[in-house]
């Protein structure tokens, strides 16, 4: 079962269901514990360009991912699982790209299809 820390799931977009259930096999996998989603649908921080407000977003904590090396690893299955039309980052100290390093340690969900996050991103 995924565990919900204050996450809004109502009116998330069809594919974030998906990746949800993806996120949370391989999560299971690779932990032996359920998923926590802390951030569904919400309101965009000032400055924020992520697509949470349009629920075609979702963080996922990584308190059981407890390396740098395990967080990227499970990313990276997640990005392969989920394809193009994602993006997967992880966000605060492991993050490889340091905009978001200063962040609250998370993975970062999104489904994207036009790509304009990956673009800049090196992953």
């Amino acid at each position: 079962m995924t565990q919900f820390a204050d996450a809004t799931w109502r009116d998330m977009h069809a594919s974030m269901w998906m990746a949800r259930m993806e996120a949370r096999m391989l999560h299971q996998e690779m932990t032996g514990v359920d998923l926590v989603i802390t951030s569904g649908r919400r309101k965009n921080s000032p400055g924020g360009s992520s697509l949470h407000a349009h629920g075609r977003a979702m963080d996922l904590r990584v308190w059981y991912l407890d390396s740098a090396q395990n967080q990227h690893r499970f990313a990276d299955e997640l990005q392969r699982r989920l394809g193009p039309d994602f993006d997967v980052i992880v966000e605060g100290p492991a993050a490889r790209d340091p905009r978001y390093q200063a962040r609250p340690p998370h993975i970062h969900v999104e489904y994207d299809p036009k790509g304009r996050h990956m673009a800049d991103q090196d992953q």
